[in-house]
Formats: structure tokens, sequence, C-alpha cells
């Protein structure tokens, strides 16, 4: 009986130690998790769900760990066992995982029909079953041009490639010798890559034998100057040779990159500078850079406030003066998506832009895209299609002169290598790739353009081994929260606030903008605001330095009178955008109202729910008083939200509504920013 009663106390004390044990080794796994350090997580998710089979938050993220550190049987295996375990909040995604693997494995039929079978899912959360809608289209893009020979061909460019990552390949026009980025052991110092065993990429150059044949560079225009223990890579050359624009990465890991610049100076690459901060905005990471032919465009990959969300493609003008770069401007919501679009390349013989997206309809992984149009922010999307794109991830379309290069890992799934494609005409090459009968169903008008990622279960392997500059930059975008034990882990969250709008030429602040930051001020208090980032833009008139002044003075009043309410100026970040892009909408007077305007985003490690007002322009002259019976309300109410007003509201003046304290705001006294589309087309 002794025996027995030990026996149950020794069980009864095995229990508590575990239930003990796991909400700490729970605590340190998402702490790994959530600092990209996936191996080490797996163990303490494994030890969890070994104690805990219910477990399915814990179960969900080691098949995320698996999934992101190459291990897909067994992401498949954990994926699948959640996919069959009813009525759990994790079920939905571990079957778009799922479908995602096999989507990726060119399994498109499969795939297909498990995200038809979760578009119908009840419990299925709204961006899943629009994620899912957006996959369907990919898996029919490519059944339908699966069987299809257009007349294209690429091949692995052995000579260069190595068991390590190669990628970002150009032509230097000045001696034609390859330049890469590479994680190979060169000469000189370099650090290790932080989340894997393997080295930080530097830039390295071959010079050409016969027939694309190669060998490691003799000549004296190396690399010495421009190679640090830390990361560089991705670089792009002027049309002359003399100037070339790279990625340097100087933090631990690889990360805090910017953009480079060196100049060929008696055969020797002088020593690099940083270009400026409209180009390597403070708090930000920008990557990847292409000059175009004329060298007075550079086009880049940035995350930084104001994008579409992850990372986004942004160019910027030069100046009259040597690296003078204007404020960059996002390539707009047609190019851009809430997921990643990385390494463009400006063919300036064609007017096109080529990029890599996760985010438009493709084959899986990253595809390489096309877009051409009449405008920068009206172009056409066009899939490249096989064998161009593959169901892995397939980027750095580059042409230089008569060969052109891209970057895959569809051999073995894991390490990026060169593959190179000839090209008699660059201009021709294109039109006929983009154009050709056979690539038709791969224009794309998506409607799924704007559809919100989920950052925690996208298809693509996120991580490799030592290739931080490749690596996309992590969204800033607010992300989907897990709840687990009432504690909501997640990490630093984005919140748009309310736009402040400008009166021509000024940047003084209006009353209702004060309202507005006032308002801000009261809703952040004790709050744990990480930053606050105002974004100021004007419109296009005047000139374009004179504007960048005027953005940057908006922006410091914003800044100054929340400073004046009691918020630290240290968290307050101004970013001077200048004049802001058309965007699909003809000039018009009312439309120059919205572009002179300021946007503050704040950002925080805890859930906000802001109150906003929404902004109102006013028609026509107007007396408050009659608005205010417009809108049932009173007087008051419309004061309080814009601060002292005048008794009679001229046509273009803005205005602050509450919108869930106003049943109806008539579009023939006001026009609101979701109305103005209509109200310029349609006339007044």
């Amino acid at each position: 009986m002794r025996k027995i009663l030990s026996s149950i106390v020794a069980m009864c004390l095995v229990a508590v130690l575990f239930a003990q044990s796991v909400p700490k080794m729970l605590e340190i796994a998402n702490d790994l998790y959530q600092n990209d350090r996936y191996l080490e997580a797996i163990e303490f998710y494994e030890r969890i769900v070994g104690i805990d089979k219910n477990n399915h938050f814990a179960r969900f993220r080691l098949a995320s760990c698996y999934h992101r550190t190459l291990q897909y049987e067994e992401a498949k295996s954990e994926f699948v066992r959640l996919s069959n375990i009813q009525n759990h909040e994790f079920r939905a995604r571990s079957l778009y995982n799922y479908a995602n693997l096999l989507k990726q494995e060119s399994r498109f039929k499969e795939a297909d029909s498990l995200y038809f079978f979760l578009i119908s899912v009840p419990d299925a959360e709204p961006y899943l079953v629009e994620l899912s809608r957006k996959q369907r289209e990919g898996c029919q893009l490519a059944l339908r041009q699966e069987k299809a020979d257009r007349g294209f061909s690429i091949q692995s460019l052995e000579d260069i490639n190595s068991r390590f990552h190669d990628f970002g390949a150009v032509i230097n026009p000045s001696n034609n010798q390859l330049v890469l980025a590479s994680t190979r052991k060169l000469a000189g110092s370099q650090y290790e890559g932080s989340q894997y065993e393997g080295l930080l990429p530097d830039l390295v150059s071959f010079e050409r034998r016969s027939n694309n044949r190669w060998r490691s560079s003799s000549s004296d225009q190396k690399f010495s100057n421009l190679n640090t223990q830390w990361a560089e890579g991705s670089g792009s050359f002027t049309k002359d040779g003399q100037t070339f624009y790279f990625s340097s990465c100087r933090g631990q890991g690889g990360a805090d990159c910017g953009i480079m610049v060196s100049y060929l100076e008696n055969g020797q690459w002088s020593a690099p500078e940083f270009l400026n901060d409209y180009i390597n905005e403070p708090g930000s990471e920008n990557k990847q850079p292409s000059i175009s032919a004329t060298g007075d465009t550079l086009f880049f990959v940035s995350n930084r406030s104001g994008g579409n969300g992850g990372s986004d493609i942004w160019m910027s003008l030069k100046g009259l003066e040597k690296e003078s770069w204007t404020p960059a401007i996002n390539m707009g919501a047609v190019i851009n998506t809430p997921e990643n679009e990385i390494t463009p390349y400006y063919s300036s013989t064609f007017e096109c832009l080529l990029f890599a997206s996760d985010g438009h309809v493709g084959y899986g992984g990253y595809d390489l895209f096309a877009a051409k149009g009449e405008s920068f922010f009206e172009p056409q999307i066009y899939n490249l299609g096989d064998p161009f794109n593959s169901t892995w991830d397939d980027t750095y379309f580059n042409i230089s002169d008569t060969v052109g290069f891209l970057a895959t890992n569809r051999e073995d799934h894991e390490i990026l290598n060169i593959n190179y494609f000839g090209v008699s005409n660059e201009r021709l090459f294109l039109s006929l790739l983009i154009s050709g009968e056979s690539l038709i169903d791969a224009r794309l008008a998506s409607k799924f353009k704007d559809v919100q990622s989920l950052d925690l279960v996208t298809f693509r392997v996120e991580d490799y081994a030592g290739y931080d500059l490749y690596e996309p930059i992590r969204p800033s975008k607010p992300k989907p929260k897990i709840l687990q034990n009432n504690t909501t882990i997640g990490e630093i969250s984005e919140y748009s606030f309310e736009r402040l709008f400008f009166s021509y030429g000024l940047s003084d602040l209006r009353p209702e903008a004060q309202s507005a930051l006032a308002s801000l001020a009261r809703q952040i208090e004790g709050k744990a605001v990480e930053s606050i980032e105002i974004l100021a833009f004007t419109d296009s008139i005047g000139p374009t330095q004179a504007n960048i002044i005027l953005s940057k003075n908006r922006g410091t009043a914003a800044k100054d009178y929340l400073v004046s309410l009691g918020v630290d100026s240290a968290i307050i970040n101004v970013l001077p955008r200048g004049e802001l892009p058309s965007e699909g909408v003809n000039d018009h007077w009312f439309k120059r109202i919205l572009q002179r305007r300021v946007e503050v985003i704040v950002k925080a490690r805890e859930p906000l729910n802001f109150e906003v007002a929404l902004p109102y322009i006013v028609r026509k002259t107007i007396t408050v008083k009659r608005l205010a019976t417009a809108l049932g309300i009173s007087e008051d109410q419309l004061k309080q939200w814009n601060g002292e007003l005048k008794t009679m509201l001229t046509a273009g003046e803005t205005i602050r509504i509450m919108p869930d304290e106003v049943k109806d705001t008539p579009v023939s006294l006001v026009v609101g920013e979701e109305d103005f589309t209509l109200f310029v087309s349609g006339g007044s």
C-alpha cells in the first residue's frame, strides 16, 4: 500500500513539474521564434507537444519552424495533423500552409482542391479566404502554362555557382567582368550569419573566357575597398561603368542595410559612401539598388513607413548636384503589395520595371514580374512565366548587354544559384517575353493585389544560411496576434492615425489639424509607444527642391505641436517626402488639397484602438450652422472636432467628422476621400 501511495505521489509531482515547465518552455520557445532562431526553438516546441499533445499553438509554431528551416516533410506532417483536428483556431492556417507546400512541389491540382475547400471552412478568417482565392488563381496560372513551350531557355552558370549562395549578377561595363554577391569564403574577414552557420555575403568578380565560361578575376579592379566583414551585395553600375551602387548591411547578422556608392578612379574603386537620408532613411532597411541607364533614377527596396507592407520598391530622382537624391517615391499599390517586392531591375531601353514578388499571383515562392505601362503608377503586371519562374524563389532578374541573369533556388530548394540566358536585343526580348501569345493568361489584373498577407504562414522559405542581404525585410505593418494564456505574442505594430491637411504653400497647422494632434496626444498618454513617424507631402506645383523644404516644414510643425502637448520629442521622426505622385486620377484642385498633407503613424508594442475622425472637403461655401444641421449634429460638436471654426466655410476647406456620430455625410456639401475619385471624374 505504501509503495502504491509513493507511486501516486511521484506521478503527481511529475505532473506538477511538467505543468510548471510547459509555460516556462513556451516562453523560451516564443522568444527564440520572435528572434528568428527557429532551429533552437524547435527543440523546445518538440518537448512541449510531447508533454501536452493538445497544445495546438505550440504544434503550429513547431510546424512553422520546420517550414522556415527547410524541413518540409516534417512541416507537412505537423500541418496535416493540425488540419485533421476539429474546432481549434489554427486549423484553417494549417490547411493553408499544407496547400502552399503542395503548390511548392508543383502539385497544383491537389493544392487547388485544398484552397477550394478552405474557402468553404466556416471559421476561416476572411483574409485567409482571400489569400486562398489568390493562391487558386496562381495554381490555375501554372496549370495553363505547365506544358507550354515558349521558346525561352535558361542555364545554370556552372563556372560561377558554388555550394554557397550566389546572387545579384551584373556585368561591369568598364571591363566586362561579372560581379555578384556570394556567401562563399573569400580573402579577408567575413562575419558569420546570425541565424545559421555560414558567412555574410561579399562582392566578388569573374572574367570571361569564352562562350559564357568564367574564371576568378585577376584584374586590379577588385572590390577590396568595398568589402567589409559585414554583408555587401546586390549592385548596379551606371552605363559608363564609372559608378557602382550597392547594398551594405553593417549591423549584427547583416542588418541595418543601406545603399552606398563608389567611383572608379585610376583603375580602383574608391572608398564607398552612404547615399543621403532620402535614400537611407534612418530607422529603415534600404538595399538592392538599380540605377537607370541615364543615371538619374534609382530604384531600390525599403521597409520605410508609407509603403504597402513588407518590403516595397521605391524610386528617387537625382538632383543637380552629385548624389543629391530627392525624397523617395513609393512605386504604388499596383506594383507593391502588402507582402514583399524585391530585386528591382529597370530596363531603360524597354521602359519596363522587372522585379520579384511573393505578393502577386504566381507559381509559388518568389516569382519574377514585369511592370509595363504609360505611367509608373498605372502599369500592367505580367508574370514572366516558365522557364523564368518556378514554384521556388526566382529573383535578381538583370540584363547586361547580350546576356541576362537571375538567381533561383529551384535546384536544391535552399541555395541560390545564378542562371543565365541569351539576349540578342533587350527591347525585342522583353517585348516577346511579356506579349507573346502563350503569355496572355499571365497578364495580371488581379483583384487580390491589395489582400493582406499573413506573416506567420507565408508560403515561401524566409530564412537562408548567412544570406541576410537577400532575405526580405520584416514587415512593419500590424501583424496578426496569437493569443495564448491571455498574453499577446507579437512584435511592434504600426497604426495609422489621421491625415492633416495644409493650405497652399503654407506649413501652419490649421485648427482642425491641431484638434487631431491633441486627440492623438490624449490617446497615447501612458501607452508603450515606440515611435511616431510623421510623413509629410506637398502637391506637384512648384519647384521640386522648394517642395522638399515645404514638406519638411509641415512635418516639423506637426512634431512641434505634439511636443508642446507633452509628447516626448525623442520618439517623433519627421520624414519629408516632397511631392506626392499622381496615381490614376486626373489633376484637379480638390485633388491637390488631398496631396498637401501629413500622415501620422504610431508604432507600439501594445494594441492601440484609436478613435479617429475622417477628413472631408467642403464642396461649396456654406455656414457652419447649415453644415451642422445637414450632418444632424450641433455646432458645438463640429467646433469640438475642428477647433475654432469661422462662421462661413469656403470651398476647399477641410473638416474633421467623427463617423460614428454622423448618420449621413451629404456629398452635395462635403466630399470624403472615399468619394473623391467619383466626384472628380463626374464633376460637380
